[in-house]
């Protein structure tokens, strides 16, 4: 307990008792000090401080302290209380001293954060959105005079999308009446997107298993960042990448078919005929991809779609050259 206080509780003391309170006429009862209390009552008595005290000298010595603000009694205090009531106590080095509490239940910022989210998903509705609420105020804890969190609505709620910030009314009920508190604040948004669970090297194809999902400001978020995993399953890595990092449409590329270089199967094909014969890959190619191959047999450089892995079909402009 700091000075301030006890001086006012001094002054409870001797007020009391100059306005007739009886004086105690119970003379050195035996007392002991009991262990941190917390209260119900709109004051403490000398029996919330010390067990033993008999009943006819009880009284109210101090109000109670605020809600969620306990009071410290310390051993000046509590030998002034023992001298005044003449109360047989001995201080001992162990309790010396007692801390006493208004019952009290803390409305947090959180849950009052965590409703507000719930109310941005009803009215804004956006998937794969993750709100992050600020305060105006710093410090949205409330301490109320009550033993359970009560239930509480947000009243008057809007919420402008430009500017992310929000207005409404925390409503609540407690023991000592209705309570409405204006709160405010501005809202982080942030999106899941689909990032790389671990490094790969370029020309890596991309599978389900590689993928991992990552919580970043929206404003991080420009059109070509990849937000949804069918835009890079199966594709190809252009450049090498790290775990975590955002993935744009850039880094990727359709998965190459057939690579410069490699032998090919060229094929010609018509309701009466097929042809095939062995080729050796001019370019990359991805499907529906028109490349140059040469053919072993002819060494001549042709032009065909990538219709699969390996396999390049000579187009019907083509099948002449193919003959010769």
């Amino acid at each position: 307990m700091n000075r301030t206080t006890r001086i006012l509780f001094t002054t409870w003391l001797i007020l009391s008792g100059s306005v007739g309170s009886p004086t105690p006429c119970v003379a050195d009862a035996s007392v002991t000090l009991k262990p941190d209390v917390e209260i119900t009552s709109p004051t403490v008595k000398l029996s919330d401080l010390f067990a033993g005290v008999p009943s006819e000298i009880d009284r109210d010595i101090a109000q109670a302290p605020l809600p969620c603000k306990p009071a410290l009694y310390d051993e000046v205090v509590l030998r002034k209380l023992a001298n005044t009531y003449r109360l047989d106590w001995q201080s001992q080095k162990s309790a010396n001293q007692i801390t006493v509490s208004s019952v009290c239940t803390r409305l947090s910022s959180d849950s009052i954060g965590d409703a507000v989210i719930e109310k941005l998903h009803s009215t804004v509705g956006a998937k794969r959105l993750k709100f992050e609420v600020v305060f105006d105020k710093r410090d949205m804890t409330i301490e109320l005079p009550m033993s359970e969190l009560p239930s509480f609505s947000l009243e008057n709620f809007s919420y402008d999308p430009t500017s992310k910030k929000f207005k409404t009314n925390l409503a609540f009920q407690t023991p000592r009446g209705s309570y409405s508190l204006p709160v405010a604040g501005r809202v982080l948004v942030k999106r899941s997107v689909p990032v790389l669970a671990r490094r790969l090297e370029a020309g890596s194809i991309i599978g389900s298993s590689d993928l991992d999902w990552l919580e970043v400001p929206e404003e991080r978020v420009s059109a070509e960042v990849v937000t949804e995993p069918d835009q890079i399953l199966g594709r190809e890595l252009r450049r090498d990448m790290s775990d975590g990092e955002l993935l744009r449409s850039r880094d990727t590329a359709p998965l190459r078919l057939v690579q410069r270089g490699s032998l090919v199967t060229i094929k010609i094909e018509t309701p009466f005929i097929l042809i095939t014969t062995q080729g050796k890959a001019q370019q990359d190619g991805v499907e529906g991809e028109t490349i140059r191959v040469i053919n072993m047999q002819s060494n001549r450089i042709v032009e065909g779609i990538v219709t699969a892995h390996g396999v390049v079909e000579i187009r019907p402009a083509r099948k002449i050259a193919m003959a010769e």
